[in-house]
C-alpha cells in the first residue's frame, strides 16, 4: 500500500471534480441513452468546458464582498441540455424542458453548501430562485438522476434541513451583497474524494482544510493506492493538475462582479451596497 498526501486549492479541486465527472458511469451511460441538464456554476462549467467545449454563464457568486451577482447582462447559456450529440441553451425554457425528463436522464448541478448527512443546498438571490428554482420540483417528480459536484470546502456544520427553515431572502436588516435564501438539493454528492476514487482504484479521505494565500479554502487529502499501477496512475493526474495555473470556469465576461447600482440590482433585495449602508470595496 502506497500513501500520497496532497493539498488541492479550490480551483484545483474543481478541476479534479470535472475530470472525475467525465469518467462517471452515470454520465457516460446518459450520453448514450438520455438527456443531460447542466445547471450553470463554476464547477459545472468546468465539466461542460471539458466535455463539450462550452463555458457557462455565471450568475451569482461569493467573493470577498459577499454574495454578489454579475455586473452586466451577458449573452451565453447559464443552463444547457445535451442530447444526441447536440447542446441547447434552455435558460428561457428550463421549466418546460425538465418536465420532459425521465429516469433515463441526468441533471448536474453544483451546490453552495452541504452537510455531514448528505444534504445539499443552493443559494437563491432572485425571487423563487428564478427559472431554475421554478423547475426544481420537476427534477425529482419526473425521476431524473441528480448529481451534485461540490468542493469539500463547502461542507458546513449543522443540519441543512434545519438551517433552511431559519433563513430566507426576506427579513435581513443588512446583507453584504444580495440577500439569499436556500433551495434544497437532493442527489449524489460528488466531491474531490469521489472524483479521485473514480480516476484510480484508490481510497481517499481528507486530513485537513484551509490554508494561507492561494490555499484559502484548500483541502489536504490522503490517498491510499493498493498497487504501483494505481499509484502511478493517480500521481500522474495529480502532478498534471498541480503543474497548471487553473482559471475559474465560466464565460469570462460573466465573472465580472456587480457594482451597485447595476443592471441586475432590480431582482435583488437586502444588499447593503445597493442601499448605501455599505461602501463598495
Amino acid at each position: 500500500m502506497k500513501k500520497i498526501q496532497i493539498t488541492l486549492t479550490v480551483e484545483e479541486g474543481k478541476e479534479i471534480i470535472a475530470l472525475g465527472m467525465l469518467n462517471h458511469p452515470v454520465l457516460i451511460n446518459t450520453m448514450k441513452n438520455g438527456k443531460m441538464l447542466f445547471k450553470g456554476g463554476t464547477t459545472v462549467s468546468k465539466i461542460t468546458e471539458k466535455l463539450l467545449g462550452v463555458p457557462l454563464r455565471i450568475s451569482g457568486r461569493i467573493t470577498s464582498r459577499g454574495t454578489v451577482s454579475t455586473k452586466d447582462i451577458i449573452k451565453g447559456p447559464h443552463s444547457i441540455i445535451y442530447y444526441k450529440g447536440q447542446w441547447t441553451n434552455i435558460d428561457e425554457t428550463i421549466v418546460g424542458e425538465v418536465l420532459k425528463f425521465t429516469d433515463k436522464d441526468l441533471i448536474i448541478c453544483g451546490a453552495n453548501a452541504f452537510d455531514n448527512n448528505g444534504n445539499a443546498a443552493i443559494m437563491a438571490g432572485s425571487p423563487g430562485g428564478g427559472a431554475v428554482g421554478q423547475s426544481l420540483s420537476s427534477w425529482y417528480t419526473e425521476g431524473a438522476k441528480v448529481i451534485i459536484p461540490v468542493g469539500i470546502e463547502k461542507i458546513i456544520p449543522g443540519d441543512l434541513n434545519e438551517i433552511i427553515k431559519r433563513t430566507g431572502r426576506n427579513g435581513k436588516s443588512l446583507s453584504w451583497g444580495m440577500s439569499v435564501g436556500l433551495m434544497p438539493l437532493k442527489g449524489e454528492l460528488f466531491t474531490e474524494i469521489e472524483a479521485i476514487k473514480i480516476l484510480a482504484n484508490v481510497d481517499c479521505f481528507p486530513i485537513g482544510a484551509g490554508g494561507l494565500g492561494e490555499a484559502h479554502g484548500s483541502s489536504t487529502l490522503e490517498i491510499l493506492a493498493p498497487t504501483n499501477e494505481e499509484y502511478e496512475k493517480i500521481v500522474k493526474i495529480l502532478k498534471e493538475v498541480k503543474s497548471r495555473d487553473i482559471e475559474v470556469g465560466g464565460i469570462k465576461d460573466s465573472l465580472v462582479e456587480c457594482e451597485a447600482i447595476c443592471n441586475n440590482c432590480i431582482r435583488h433585495i437586502g444588499c447593503g451596497y445597493k442601499s448605501k449602508k455599505l461602501q463598495l470595496m
